[in-house]
């Protein structure tokens, strides 16, 4: 559950690379264009660009990068320090942007390759992360860049639940730099995921009492460690020792939400409930910091919600729990019969079965689409987004073909061919325009994607840019407050289609909706946990985002016979 923070700083953008950089473009800018910065200028922006953090050093770096005549391998440093400036405030979709630009001018960037696998392991992609850093390891040529790929990669295994290749990762990485501070920080996070905070809070001690021998980002060293520190107190529900902790993070780290949502179970579990409440809330407006904060979030929303609840005044008779909503819509679509790669059994089954569902549930308004081209699917959403906007409830549901690439999440109309990599902007459907057709709903805004089954155009498709690459199944998603995002399968798996009659999913998610006076967010962690059962634990459902403190219900109690 911890979060994943190493970038095993060795970077062009710290100070003791920064003269180096310096006395390299001496010789280098004199022969940029004429009309490009003085050398003078040149030689600020770069000192900005690489030890700068915030809007300034982004800025810097950019005025570089748009520099013409630029060497491509001074424009790949560059894009490198941008990558760096925004993995710092966490905001992952524009580092990886960054990182990528950096790799296709310099492919044998190997800290490059080592950024972009600790940006994959904060997006959920572990199979891309080990992918990026079994590429830094063949190309590293110190053992510094190795122990850093080994350690990169450790962190991607065991939230993979691959414990003994991670735990070997972690021991070579040791012998090859010992006593390195991150060694004590990766074995924290290791033995952390493995439920050990007693043992993870004694690496914490070591890496705090180890110097840091490499040019390492200070802010984010310490920024890791007391992540880690954190982490194991709230596990260990020593929250009050938590608390302090959590606080020098913060001002080291003001951007880092699950140190917020940390300090809010803290500080609920210490009966300091507006505080919790206040922390919380700061969490929800920052970017996720790492694949494992979902968690702490969703521990943190239950300890408010019923501490709330104990809270508010006892009416004289028993309160209904929120009405069931009758102003309610529905966008199902079933993809099935693909022109190019073989169909889906149940793809359009699942669809017919869910619309079905609804209509029993009492829905305003359900829509059942089959079978759908982009043009199409696109015309169905903007019909769709004008029945939302006078909504109470919007869903729309997708099963058929999905695929990630770059970080993006597409979906296949059945016309696709993806033969180039280029293609899936072309032929393909985002799910950012599922989102933006449910965006003027009043109350609750769902999505739910049965579209993490097996890629069958990978074999097939040419790639064009050889830093360009596709993911297993989808990846995560930070939906917008208000909006939750339900997957088949998490992020990084592929889910079963399914074969007598219904996915593993839609027979789990038809029987929960069929029970009454279940909440929403319970409803879908029994699906998680039916589909887990039905599937020998190969594929779990999951959810992404946040809802606000009113409750949803399908299906109240007060309905139980409809």
């Amino acid at each position: 559950m911890i979060a994943f923070r190493q970038v095993t700083p060795r970077r062009v953008s710290r100070p003791l690379r920064a003269m180096m950089l310096l006395l390299v473009l001496a010789v280098l800018l004199p022969a940029l264009n004429a009309s490009a910065a003085a050398p003078g200028d040149r030689s600020k922006l770069w000192e900005t660009c690489g030890n700068n953090g915030g809007e300034a050093g982004l800025a810097a770096c950019m005025a570089i990068i748009n520099t013409r005549g630029i060497p491509a391998r001074e424009r790949a440093n560059a894009y490198y320090n941008r990558c760096y400036h925004y993995i710092l405030g966490h905001d992952y979709r524009n580092a990886l942007a960054s990182c990528d630009r950096a790799l296709e001018d310099n492919p044998s960037f190997v800290d490059a390759w080592l950024n972009r696998s600790t940006i994959r392991s904060g997006l959920g992609q572990f199979d891309l992360a080990i992918k990026d850093a079994t590429q830094a390891l063949a190309m590293a040529s110190n053992n510094s860049d190795r122990a850093g790929a080994l350690r990169n990669r450790a962190a991607a295994f065991v939230r993979r639940g691959n414990i003994a290749e991670s735990r070997a990762d972690l021991d070579q990485a040791a012998r090859l730099q010992p006593g390195d501070v991150y060694n004590f920080i990766n074995r924290a996070d290791f033995l952390l995921q493995l439920g050990s905070p007693d043992e993870a809070l004694q690496q914490v001690a070591r890496a705090r009492a180890t110097r840091a021998t490499s040019n390492y980002s200070q802010q984010k060293m310490y920024s890791d460690i007391g992540l880690l520190h954190g982490k194991a107190l709230v596990a260990l529900k020593r929250d009050s020792e938590a608390l302090p902790v959590l606080d020098a993070l913060l001002r080291i780290d003001p951007k880092n939400a699950e140190a917020f949502a940390l300090k809010s179970v803290a500080l609920a579990r210490t009966n300091n409930v507006a505080a919790a409440r206040d922390a919380l809330s700061t969490a929800r407006r920052l970017p996720l910091s790492s694949p494992d904060a979902a968690d702490v979030f969703r521990e943190a929303e239950q300890l408010v919600r019923e501490m709330d609840s104990a809270m508010a005044p006892r009416p004289e008779y028993p309160a209904q729990p929120s009405r069931e909503r009758s102003n309610r819509v529905a966008l199902v679509i079933g993809n099935a019969a693909y022109h190019n790669v073989a169909p889906l059994t149940n793809a359009g089954r699942d669809a017919e079965a869910l619309a079905a569902e609804f209509d029993a549930l009492g829905f305003r308004k359900v829509t059942l689409l089959r079978d759908l081209s982009r043009e199409q699917m696109f015309a169905a959403l903007r019909a769709f987004a004008k029945d939302a906007e006078t909504s109470d409830w919007a869903v729309i549901y997708f099963a058929g073909h999905g695929l990630e690439m770059g970080g993006v999440n597409w979906l296949a109309p059945v016309d696709a061919q993806f033969k180039t990599d280029r293609d899936v902007r072309l032929e393909a459907v985002s799910i950012d325009e599922l989102s933006a057709a449910i965006e003027g709903v009043r109350g609750l805004r769902l999505i739910v994607l049965d579209a993490c089954r097996n890629n069958p155009f990978a074999p097939q498709m040419r790639f064009t840019n050889s830093t360009r690459s596709l993911g297993t199944g989808l990846a995560r998603v930070e939906p917008e407050g208000g909006t939750m995002i339900a997957y088949a399968a998490k992020a990084g798996q592929v889910a079963h289609d399914g074969d007598d009659g219904n996915s593993p999913f839609m027979k789990a998610l038809l029987k929960r909706l069929k029970q009454p006076g279940l909440e929403i967010s319970m409803l879908f962690r029994f699906v998680r946990d039916d589909v887990l059962a039905a599937t020998g634990r190969q594929q779990e459902p999951f959810v992404y985002g946040s809802l606000p403190s009113e409750p949803f219900y399908f299906r109240t109690a007060a309905t139980a016979n409809r």
